[in-house]
């Protein structure tokens, strides 16, 4: 079986080693930000590096589950790097939401000392990788893909393959827009209720009686009507970092506006500002709010009844 160093063992790089080892895979990790989940996979039968040089000289791929493409590079090609200590036809693969054209540049970096790479970035969320239902989106050449879609098939249950090194990355940041947009719709619609005087548990027991009812709505909007936006899934700031990338691109690749893209990026960049970024992406209505004077919340008694909604 494939041996396998995972970079990035955070909420949803954690569950997805643990399905390699689930499934007999021999998994390297090595500390990257917080120890807590490295010493809970050591446990699980992980081997420990102490650098990412040593864990892709112990492996045949690596996966790096990176928020951004200059974490990626640094891994590779900072001091004690991956690509330092790579050997001929090591598979690279970043699976984090980054920019395509910083995607490519990468990529050949890698070519160019005998690796082989991949974009093949992950949807679903903390749930989805702690089911193993992930989806996989991947760019790159399909051969190399199908090399390592038993590791991907671990805690993927869908892997689509969308052409060359980048398209991957392309296609989660258009997923990621949409979404961005929803998420920016229903805040703007809680604090227009907020605003109106409707009470907002009836209001999201309705929502979710309607045609406007989605998995986000129901993710959402309980979170929100509790004020939980520091129970963290994925921070505020880097979904404004996902939307202002999916914006960036089509300005790159075509003149279709993307008028409804840029004004969710607005209010993404509006609370961010507001100094909501650090917190959960549901503190996207947070900016509304300061600017209402008026906080999207129910009582205790009331967000309870809104969660079994």
């Amino acid at each position: 079986m494939l041996r396998v160093a995972l970079v990035g063992a955070g909420l949803m790089g954690e569950p997805m080693a643990g399905h390699l080892l689930d499934r007999g895979f021999t998994v390297a990790i090595v500390a990257h930000r917080n120890r807590a989940p490295i010493d809970r996979l050591a446990r699980k039968g992980a081997t420990e590096y102490a650098s990412f040089a040593a864990v892709a000289a112990a492996s045949e791929v690596t996966l790096m589950v990176l928020p951004t493409s200059r974490e990626v590079e640094d891994v590779l090609f900072g001091a004690n790097g991956v690509a330092g200590a790579m050997r001929p036809g090591h598979v690279v693969v970043d699976m984090g939401t980054c920019y395509p054209a910083d995607t490519r540049r990468l990529a050949a970096r890698v070519a160019a000392l005998g690796g082989r790479f991949l974009d093949a970035p992950v949807t679903g969320g903390v749930e989805a990788a702690r089911a193993g239902t992930l989806t996989t989106m991947a760019g790159g050449d399909v051969a190399v893909l199908d090399s390592i879609r038993p590791a991907l098939d671990t805690f993927s249950a869908k892997v689509y393959h969308f052409g060359p090194i980048g398209a991957g990355h392309a296609a989660k940041l258009i997923q990621n827009m949409i979404g961005w947009i929803e998420v920016a719709g229903i805040a703007e619609g809680l604090a227009l209720a907020k605003a109106t005087g409707l009470d907002l548990s009836t209001f999201f027991s309705m929502l979710t009686h309607s045609h406007s009812n989605s998995p986000i709505v129901q993710t959402m909007v309980p979170k929100v009507l509790a004020g939980g936006f520091d129970e963290i899934d994925f921070r505020l700031e880097l979904a404004h970092k996902d939307i202002r990338q999916a914006a960036d691109l089509a300005r790159e690749t075509t003149e279709v506006p993307m008028s409804v893209a840029d004004a969710a990026e607005a209010l993404f960049r509006l609370s961010c500002a507001e100094g909501f970024g650090k917190q959960d992406w549901t503190a996207v209505v947070r900016g509304l709010e300061r600017r209402l004077g008026a906080e999207c919340r129910a009582s205790g008694t009331e967000s309870r009844k809104a969660d079994r909604a």
